[in-house]
């Protein structure tokens, strides 16, 4: 009859040892640096993450992806920190989704942009935001006091990005926030 076998990890050896149910050790292996890594990761997600109320952990969340939608010269996971720090939520959770979110800034700030100009593109009195668009990019290419010009480019696409991540932010964040609750209070339920 075979005798049930268990793997065990331990962290300050850093071998994975194949251990028999009677506790007996049969063999060790070193954990390589990727495995290291890994037993890392997911003991800092049990410790950090999991541990927590699930809506401290999802307003972490929002928070993390809610600041990515504002330029932070690439200090958004330490303003998500301080963010996090401040409004009693999980650091741990909103530095890791303003970090996991960061490749994705550049399509945010498109998005951003693109939300504002809907709001601001009938408040300007133009039809769509392709005219509106097109008006201020041939305000720029006219003959003319170039500053003026570019000044007004830049004003309307700051007000046009500020006011869509602003919306950005609360919609997305609010969106981001139920998603990971649901997700959590399901995992919760079915781990009891």
């Amino acid at each position: 009859m075979r005798s049930l076998l268990m793997l065990y990890l331990s962290q300050s050896r850093r071998v994975v040892s194949l251990v028999d149910i009677g506790g007996n050790r049969l063999s060790e292996q070193p954990l390589n640096r990727w495995d290291r890594i890994k037993s890392k990761f997911y003991s800092t997600i049990e410790k950090q993450i999991l541990k927590e109320k699930p809506y401290k952990v999802a307003l972490g969340c929002a928070l993390g992806i809610g600041v990515n939608f504002f330029p932070t010269l690439g200090f958004g996971f330490v303003f998500a920190f301080f963010l996090a720090v401040i409004a009693g939520v999980s650091r741990a959770s909103a530095t890791a989704v303003s970090l996991l979110t960061g490749p994705l800034v550049p399509l945010m700030y498109a998005l951003n942009i693109l939300i504002g100009g809907l709001v601001i593109t009938p408040v300007a009195g133009k039809e769509n935001l392709t005219d509106l668009i097109i008006s201020q990019y041939s305000k720029i290419l006219r003959v003319g006091d170039v500053q003026e010009q570019i000044f007004s480019f830049l004003e309307f696409f700051g007000a046009a990005f500020l006011l869509g991540a602003v919306v950005n932010a609360v919609v997305i964040g609010t969106g981001f926030f139920f998603f990971v609750r649901f997700i959590l209070r399901k995992r919760m339920k079915h781990s009891i």
